[in-house]
Formats: C-alpha cells, structure tokens, sequence
C-alpha cells in the first residue's frame, strides 16, 4: 500500500512512468520496506529512492555531500570497494556486505563511516539513504560499478 501511494510522487518527479513499467513497479515494492519506517510524509520517497529510478549521468550527488565526502582521500576505499564488487560471483545483500567489509574495514583497517561513506554517497548521490548494501543490490551491479567508477573519476581530477 505504502509503494502505491509512493507512485505519484515518484511520478511528479519523472522519476516513474505513467503507469509504472512492471520493472519499475518492482524495484519499488522492494525498495518501500528499506524506507517506510524512515520516512514521515511520502514525498519524502523522491530524496530516498529517486537514486534507484535515474541513470547514472543524471544522478544528483548533493554538493555537501561532494565537497565533504567525496574527496581524494576517498578514492582508495572507492577503488577498493569497486575492486571487492566486481568479482562477486552472486549479487545480494549479504555477499555484497562481506566483500565491502573484507576490502574496507578489514582489509584496509577503516572505521565504516570512512569506509562506507563514500560509497553511499557515489551509489546514492546522499549522505544518508536507505541501508547501503540493501541500495547495492536493488540497483544492480551494473549500475553500482558506473557510479563507483564515476566517483574514482571525480575524486582523482585535479582541484
């Protein structure tokens, strides 16, 4: 119930169709358990799970968010977490979360907001957002490794 009422906001932002392709509609069924208790009025779905429904060239990544997280200093664990995500060999929540926290918090010794925060806000375009390797899956590795990639390139150009 709560994804059908998300719909018309998602819809006023042309971040759905009008109808909801049935891949679209999917993604939002499994998207609304990960926001529902997060949210207090609906609209609200448009800032959490607008990052699901965009291509990764018309993602908006918050400018705080750039200036504060995604710095030089956030490319190891980028290219790190990028690195631990291309071999997966399946795709879910928890496969995705034990190869970031191998390469990030055990391989490279980092704090998971140092390891994570960056991640989130290359997938996301946010510093806060729904579960991070919830996010992952849902947006698929395709996806997920495009914006990785577009963060390694935005955090390595020159100031």
């Amino acid at each position: 119930d709560v994804a059908d009422r998300m719909v018309t906001h998602l819809q006023e932002a042309g971040l759905l169709a009008d109808p909801p392709t049935p891949q679209q509609r999917a993604l939002l069924r499994a998207a609304t358990p990960l926001v529902q208790e997060r949210m207090t009025v609906l609209d609200q779905s448009v800032s959490m799970l607008g990052f699901l429904f965009v291509d990764g060239d018309v993602l908006h990544v918050d400018d705080a968010a750039t200036s504060s997280v995604l710095t030089p200093e956030a490319g190891p664990a980028l290219a790190a977490a990028r690195d631990a995500l291309l071999g997966l060999p399946e795709w879910t929540t928890e496969s995705i979360e034990r190869a970031m926290r191998a390469a990030l918090v055990d391989g490279r010794g980092l704090k998971p907001k140092h390891a994570f925060g960056p991640v989130r806000v290359a997938v996301t375009g946010r510093r806060v957002s729904p579960p991070l390797f919830e996010s992952i899956e849902l947006l698929g590795r395709e996806r997920t490794l495009a914006r990785l990639n577009a963060a390694l390139e935005h955090v390595s150009e020159p100031v």
